[in-house]
């Protein structure tokens, strides 16, 4: 069987993630590494950028026309990548790659390839405007930052924080649950970008102490 290859550029952490989705038995996943030989990788189907530091320099020239590209970049918008190519944002922070649904942004143009590609996957997705944070993001980050001012004036401990509220909304993790997960830098990444247009995202005073326990 021919297989559709789908060529990941990913860090552990995304590895691990992406792994735990289903692929159908006609797709096979390969990860880049400094080793491998361009003309040793079949021609793919699709591409993974799922390691947000690479975003910066990496080489979109070089990628086949046409194929959808998948960028995990929570914090940016397409404006800031290079045009010309089918680029798709998407929400690939530590442990979101694992939902049911994906989130995903991307130009009008360029929906119809991934949605044949996804729909090939079998991966239900969800798209969302082409904004700094998405939307998931947006909320969480919002959120651990709130817990961050409740920290701040002593109002209880990061424990009793994360059980108020997945007690008290259902939700499945805690604020510094989220934060551990995540990484606090990029939560604090994305509050600062967002404080530019909004204040109300201004990251609470001592974040980076009161997250720092949770790097």
């Amino acid at each position: 069987m021919l297989k559709k290859v789908l060529l990941v550029w990913a860090n552990e952490l995304a590895k691990e993630d992406l792994l735990s989705r289903t692929f159908p038995p006609d797709f096979e996943v390969v990860f880049m590494n400094d080793a491998a030989q361009k003309n040793e990788i079949p021609s793919p189907v699709a591409y993974f950028i799922l390691d947000e530091s690479l975003i910066k320099d990496f080489p979109f020239d070089e990628l086949e026309e046409g194929k959808p590209i998948f960028v995990n970049d929570v914090c940016g918008n397409l404006d800031l990548l290079p045009a010309g190519k089918c680029l798709i944002r998407i929400n690939a922070w530590p442990g979101f790659l694992t939902h049911p649904i994906l989130e995903l942004a991307a130009r009008d143009n360029d929906k119809e390839a991934a949605a044949i590609l996804l729909a090939d996957l079998h991966w239900p997705f969800r798209w969302v405007a082409d904004i700094r944070g998405m939307v998931t993001p947006r909320v969480v980050a919002m959120i651990i930052n709130e817990a961050c001012f409740a920290l701040n004036q002593n109002i209880s401990s990061p424990t009793e924080i994360d059980i108020a509220l997945k007690l008290g909304t259902s939700y499945p993790k805690g604020p510094f649950e989220w934060a551990k997960q995540i990484g606090s830098h990029r939560i604090i990444q994305l509050l600062t970008a967002l404080s530019v247009e909004d204040e109300r995202y201004t990251p609470a005073p001592f974040i980076q102490d009161n997250l720092q326990q949770f790097s």
